[in-house]
């Protein structure tokens, strides 16, 4: 741990990729495969979920996050789902970076989430979730080109895929075919409490599915979604 006072952070110069997500979309899977392409990659810093959720309006803290990254040796950077709160907080503290949000199937997403937490999860709060951390994007693009991903794109992950997203970052780095598969082959969540395994043994709830499929028919960003050409929304 290094504790500095912010203004003795150095200014940010870097431009790092920053892959915002609405959670339980494979980007964790993504980290993975830059990370084995040899891209310096890091998951979930929690200073940027602190600056997001703790005063998202507090410009300066613009600075202690660019300048705070600007010691860290990386060029990816996987946030989590709760940076959408700020994004654009987090996006200014560099001077042009790379942005990329990964969406997935609303309805299966809200299934995964529901198996994170079986006994608290609604479908209306699920679907309310859903259209917070969609805003995110919302602001992101009106100010970023911003590449978009789907879970449903790489889920059988393929070299080409990868090393499309890495020459986008700008990188030369590459995978190749074999470790794609390897990486694809694998839990990208293994050894957590959110692993395939663990997760496997909460059943599959149709009625949740049905449920927020309503709801977010009811509640879906329809001008948003029209605007960024988002059918699978």
């Amino acid at each position: 741990m290094i504790i500095v006072p912010f203004n003795a952070l150095p200014e940010a110069i870097a431009s790092p990729t920053l892959i915002f997500s609405i959670g339980r979309c494979g980007s964790t899977l993504l980290h993975r495969a830059f990370e084995a392409a040899g891209v310096r990659t890091v998951s979930e810093p929690d200073y940027f979920t602190q600056a997001a959720m703790h005063k998202p309006q507090d410009a300066a803290l613009r600075t202690a996050i660019g300048g705070a990254t600007q010691l860290l040796p990386y060029a990816v950077i996987k946030l989590r789902a709760e940076c959408n709160n700020a994004p654009l907080l987090i996006a200014g503290a560099f001077p042009a970076p790379h942005v990329m949000f990964v969406l997935r199937d609303p309805v299966d997403w809200a299934a995964s989430v529901r198996r994170l937490s079986p006994d608290t999860a609604t479908a209306a709060g699920v679907a309310a979730l859903l259209y917070a951390l969609v805003i995110g994007l919302d602001d992101l693009t009106r100010h970023y080109n911003v590449r978009i991903c789907y879970y449903e794109e790489f889920r059988d992950l393929t070299a080409n895929y990868v090393n499309a997203l890495i020459s986008w970052m700008g990188r030369d780095a590459r995978i190749r075919p074999a470790q794609a598969a390897e990486i694809a082959r694998r839990d990208a969540q293994e050894g957590s409490i959110v692993s395939r395994s663990t997760l496997s043994r909460v059943p599959e709830d149709p009625a949740f599915r049905d449920a927020f499929r309503h709801e977010w028919t009811r509640i879906r960003p329809a001008a948003l979604i029209e605007r960024l050409r988002l059918p699978r929304l």
